[in-house]
């Protein structure tokens, strides 16, 4: 009987007339330059038939794809890690944070709508969604969070229990109304004393920090908007640096013609302070 209900709420999932679904193929070939191995990776996502009607959250955007491509080239840096990504939007970043092994995956979004169809994704991925208190998933290899996360309203105490090791969003400077809050909850999660000073990666390599960073990979579409991220940041003595070519990602998606990977920088984020 509840094989019968999953299936009838996939199915009702697919039958979205707004919504069409996708399949994702992450891909590594033989002679990839950046790691040696193999990647072979098939998300299934109910996605926004139209990203231009307002369903943005929905949607599945370059820069999701760029990260999700920097997240299964460099496994070690989220292998073992609390892994936190704000915005999640239809929550393939997730999808490929448990691919590498992250210890705990904590995806946010502030829309319901959003978060709702995200958390009918991990089901389509067969991830465990976490409740309190479940046997299940203690024992399953698949841990997902899926939370409300409200960047204007959340306080230090709302994030206090989670102290994430890495801190991931793709596309989320969107709105100059949107960066300060943005701005604020990055520096509550990436405030060094929340930390035990690990290292996120190996000794001497680019990926070495002290406590908390974050990867945020976006689109600048609008100049104006990505200043003010820049300033805000400095402000709160965060650190934001365009890594974009010095650690490219592997082209995992050689057949998407359309997706141009160009256009998007990776900002590595850490607190000064």
């Amino acid at each position: 009987m509840d094989s019968m209900r999953n299936l009838l709420s996939k199915d009702s999932l697919l039958n979205k007339t707004d919504h069409i679904y996708k399949e994702i193929s992450f891909l590594s070939s033989t002679n990839d330059d950046v790691s040696s191995r193999l990647i072979s990776v098939v998300a299934r996502l109910s996605c926004s038939s139209n990203m231009l009607e307002g369903d943005t959250g929905c949607s599945l955007w370059p820069s999701s794809l760029f990260l999700s491509e920097f997240i299964l080239s460099y496994p070690e840096i989220f292998s073992t890690k609390c892994c936190f990504e704000l915005g999640s939007g239809v929550g393939l970043v997730g999808i490929c944070l448990n691919y590498v092994g992250a210890s705990k995956v904590i995806l946010t979004d502030g829309d319901t709508s959003t978060l709702t169809n995200m958390k009918e994704n991990m089901e389509l991925n067969n991830l465990c969604i976490e409740q309190e208190h479940s046997e299940v998933l203690k024992e399953s290899k698949n841990k997902v969070e899926c939370k409300y996360l409200s960047w204007e309203h959340v306080s230090e105490s709302d994030l206090w229990g989670y102290q994430p090791d890495i801190v991931l969003g793709a596309d989320i400077m969107y709105d100059p109304v949107c960066v300060p809050h943005l701005v604020r909850v990055l520096s509550m999660l990436l405030r060094r004393n929340r930390s035990q000073g690990e290292n996120n990666g190996k000794s001497g390599d680019e990926f070495q920090t002290e406590g908390p960073v974050a990867y945020i990979a976006t689109v600048v579409r609008n100049a104006e908007t990505f200043n003010c991220f820049a300033k805000a940041a400095a402000d709160a003595k965060l650190s934001a640096i365009n890594i974009a070519s010095s650690a490219a990602p592997s082209n995992l998606l050689p057949y998407m013609l359309s997706y141009d990977r160009s256009s998007v920088q990776l900002l590595k984020i850490t607190s000064l302070s």
